[in-house]
């Protein structure tokens, strides 16, 4: 039985493929430890998940700004110390990375120790946490067709985005029961990821009236602190709520979604087979959430739309919604994206490094 650390935290988009590599690894016999934030995000993530072992850490990112900047390295070495606790008791024998602050500390800790390090990155453009880890980890795997540079080739490998258990097509009927929505009418789904949208949440309330018009239903994820509640009218049920914790349902049971584009919302997306406008968060670091929905759109999978146009929303939603032939080369797109997200090459690679390590350290 292998001992596998898994640094994870901060975002949905971090936490979940970790939380997929871990169900993968318990089902097998191996014994993991998910490293999460303290952030409200991880906290609702990660409840549902009674089988798991996760621990709080330490970490702080890198700005925007110059205090923030200035505060980064004191809190790294808080957040080194709290990780090297943390590796001195489960005793890892490989450590995996998904980016983001809480990646870092880990890192630098475990390759100290000689303890392998892997890094996993599912957006298009690395974050500054993968970039620097990359460094020194052992191997480094990202989106097909995606490079990092400076980096040795045979260190650098294509991986697509671990999927949780619980998210995959379920038949519309089941799924719409699943999340209390009738069987009639069609479904938009709303989420702006982990943290939630508000310029998607002024939309849905900017329309309520057009919904009801053409029977239309809405589930509109708001994120913590979001707006929560329901607004019924004789065909139209409008629902928002600040987290789902039933999202392979909620995929399942939409005709179409409306979301931000991380990397896993696109692969979650695909596997459950839901059309989508992606319309990327402006402010993401480098940009990387447009870089995403490009690529999925330039495959016919997605509509892109930027936030600066979010005029047009209504006018792309509905046309969409109103044209089977459109959806249905959607699904067929997505149905190829997910057949070629593969990540089975990164967990092989985990368990040959932790038992080299087991027989190296016995």
């Amino acid at each position: 039985m292998s001992r596998i650390l898994l640094a994870c935290g901060g975002t949905g988009g971090h936490i979940a493929p970790g939380i997929a590599l871990a169900q993968r690894l318990n089902e097998e016999g191996h014994e993991s430890l998910l490293v999460v934030s303290r952030k409200i995000v991880d906290t609702q993530m990660t409840a549902k998940y009674a089988g798991l072992n996760f621990i709080a850490g330490r970490g702080r990112g890198f700005g925007p700004g110059v205090i923030n900047k200035l505060l980064f390295f004191p809190a790294l070495l808080g957040s080194m110390f709290s990780a090297w606790l943390q590796v001195r008791k489960f005793r890892p024998q490989v450590l995996i990375c998904f980016g983001g602050f809480m990646s870092l500390a880990p890192a630098l800790v475990c390759a100290l120790q000689g303890i392998p390090v892997l890094v996993h990155e599912a957006n298009r453009r690395p974050g500054k946490a993968v970039r620097l880890i990359a460094r020194f980890a052992r191997s480094v795997h990202l989106p097909a067709g995606v490079r990092i540079d400076g980096l040795a080739a045979e260190r650098q490998h294509d991986a697509g985005f671990p999927i949780r258990q619980e998210i995959f097509l379920s038949a519309r009927e089941v799924a719409r029961k699943a999340i209390n929505f009738p069987l009639t009418g069609r479904l938009i789904l709303i989420t702006g990821g982990s943290q939630g949208a508000q310029v998607l949440t002024h939309w849905v309330e900017a329309n309520l009236s057009q919904f009801a018009s053409r029977d239309v239903h809405v589930l509109c994820l708001t994120g913590a602190g979001g707006r929560v509640g329901d607004v019924r009218t004789e065909n139209s049920i409008v629902r928002f709520e600040a987290f789902c914790n039933q999202m392979g349902s909620a995929y399942s049971a939409s005709d179409l979604a409306i979301t931000r584009a991380g990397a896993g919302t696109i692969a979650e997306l695909a596997s459950c087979r839901t059309p989508s406008i992606l319309i990327p968060y402006p402010l993401a670091a480098d940009d990387h959430q447009t870089a995403n929905a490009q690529s999925v759109a330039g495959l016919g999978a997605a509509e892109l739309l930027s936030e600066g146009s979010i005029e047009q929303l209504s006018e792309k939603a509905f046309a969409i919604l109103n044209d089977k032939a459109r959806l249905a080369a959607m699904r067929d797109a997505l149905a190829m994206l997910d057949a070629n997200n593969r990540w089975d090459e990164m967990y092989v690679e985990t368990l040959q490094l932790a038992a080299t390590f087991a027989a190296k350290n016995k």
